[in-house]
């Protein structure tokens, strides 16, 4: 499966050095240029650690009228990540509410963080003490999840 990939999850993985699970899940990850520069804002070397994993790719995306709407309303790289999406046909990684109701209402399938280790323990990927730990260590360095997600989350994780 080929997903593309917003801001959020991408700084939050890295944080965990788990990239790797991306390239677990998913055949390849298109990940948008301006993306890649919002998290080298952080973190200068992302681009040295991208190379180690053959999953993730750098994308271009082309302005477009659509793109130039999305971005009155959204961020660089949650509008640049949904209009690659939409022009790809492809599922989304985005995290944040706004984003991802955009997403959604132009018919883009989103998950997030949490989606994604959910999807990890299914694919036994991951087992769920070890999801469950990269959840409280994300949510630990500033992710944020309402306490109702997080309870969701939990017991998917557990079920």
């Amino acid at each position: 499966m080929i997903i593309v990939s917003d801001t959020t999850s991408l700084i939050v993985l890295e944080k965990l050095s788990s990239l790797h699970l991306l390239c677990d899940l998913f055949k390849r990850v298109l990940v948008p240029t301006v993306v890649m520069e919002e998290i080298a804002v952080g973190s200068p070397d992302i681009y040295e650690q991208i190379k180690e994993f053959d999953c993730l790719e750098i994308a271009e995306v082309e302005l477009t009228s659509r793109l130039s709407s999305l971005l009155s309303v959204l961020d660089e790289g949650e509008a640049h990540a949904i209009e690659l999406a939409i022009c790809l046909k492809l599922p989304l990684i985005i995290d944040e509410r706004k984003g991802r109701q955009v997403a959604k209402q132009l018919g883009v399938k989103v998950t997030g963080f949490a989606g994604l280790l959910i999807q990890a323990t299914r694919n036994h990927v991951l087992t769920s003490e070890h999801a469950l730990a990269l959840l409280y260590e994300a949510i630990k360095n500033g992710l944020r999840l309402s306490d109702s997600l997080q309870l969701q989350v939990r017991e998917q994780l557990l079920s």
